[in-house]
């Protein structure tokens, strides 16, 4: 691995971790406690180091799709901590002068699918516009194990790839499909080899080593911005959590989850910066505690907003029929 990465650099992968992973507990915490305008809450603890790693490689309008889950951390690609806790608990963010994390072209942000990949072509023909733009933009865009089975993601990555179009695509593979396992789904040890067959480059990396991500996906953004058309990226994770909350997971053999604790991205890159002298004990408490500080302020605020009416989401989440 490279290690020329700067210091600043390092600590703002650190320090963003960390904000990804309380961003979650809070709204755990405001959906516990009957605040949130969600049904349900999916969760994306262990998985936070990929749209972190991503997000420290793009630019504002680069144009980025994270896995569903971790939209959460979209605040590293510029949305506000109150922005992403009113996006995620249904507020009228819009009505209140800020930016949604559902569509948002200023920050890259085209929309989501929620029931998987239909979003896929909005983000390649993002790409094509920018490569007819003449812009230096990029699209990254990110699907979990089951989503890039979807015959639209499919699709989307051969017109991309017959185009020779600015795009990453990654695989957030975290080993579920809601409860199928990804070895039922795929025949294959690596699930980067799927690239031959789009006749593009492919690559797997640990996606619970933040640096490791880091750099892979920088070699592969640099490659899409200078013109070297698409490819693939694999990153080998884990859902911590249920596919959603309540969720028996009956589907999880017994002591496999306790083990991919072990491989927890957030004090496994604590322990790292400890070893390379960047990181102190002083400086983990400082920086949880503004970490902390700034999501509770952000969540107060966000509370504070409206819930919208139903022809006002609809608009937030779609724009304007």
């Amino acid at each position: 691995m490279n290690m020329d990465i700067p210091k600043e650099t390092l600590l703002m992968l650190y320090r963003n971790l960390l904000t990804a992973r309380r961003i979650d507990e809070k709204h755990y915490e405001i959906y516990s406690a009957g605040g949130s305008g969600m049904p349900w809450l999916h969760r994306g603890i262990g998985q936070e180091a990929v749209s972190i790693a991503i997000c420290a490689n793009l630019k504002k309008d680069d144009y980025f799709k994270p896995c569903f889950r971790m939209r959460f951390c979209l605040f590293a690609k510029g949305l506000s901590i109150k922005d992403i806790i009113a996006s995620e608990i249904v507020r009228d963010i819009i009505k209140d002068g800020g930016n949604s994390f559902y569509l948002n072209p200023e920050y890259g942000i085209l929309g989501f699918s929620g029931s998987g990949g239909e979003d896929a072509g909005f983000y390649v023909g993002a790409a094509l516009s920018a490569k007819m733009r003449k812009t230096d933009q990029i699209t990254v865009y990110v699907n979990g194990d089951g989503f890039s089975n979807r015959g639209s993601v499919h699709e989307a990555i051969v017109a991309a790839v017959a185009l020779n179009l600015p795009v990453v695509f990654m695989i957030e593979n975290n080993q579920y499909a809601m409860g199928t396992r990804s070895q039922n789904s795929y025949k294959m040890d690596d699930l980067s080899d799927r690239a031959k067959g789009y006749g593009m480059p492919g690559e797997s990396v640990d996606g619970n080593d933040i640096l490791a991500i880091y750099e892979v996906v920088k070699k592969h953004v640099k490659r899409a911005r200078s013109g070297g058309g698409p490819s693939l990226i694999v990153a080998e994770t884990y859902r911590l959590r249920g596919h959603f909350e309540g969720d028996p997971q009956i589907y999880r053999p017994k002591g496999e989850v306790e083990e991919w604790w072990k491989k927890d991205p957030l004090p496994r890159y604590q322990k790292k910066l400890m070893d390379m002298g960047l990181l102190t004990d002083a400086d983990i408490n400082r920086i949880e505690a503004e970490v902390k500080n700034e999501i509770n302020e952000a969540a107060e605020a966000a509370l504070a907003i409206p819930r919208p009416s139903y022809e006002d989401h609809v608009k937030t989440v779609i724009g304007d029929l």
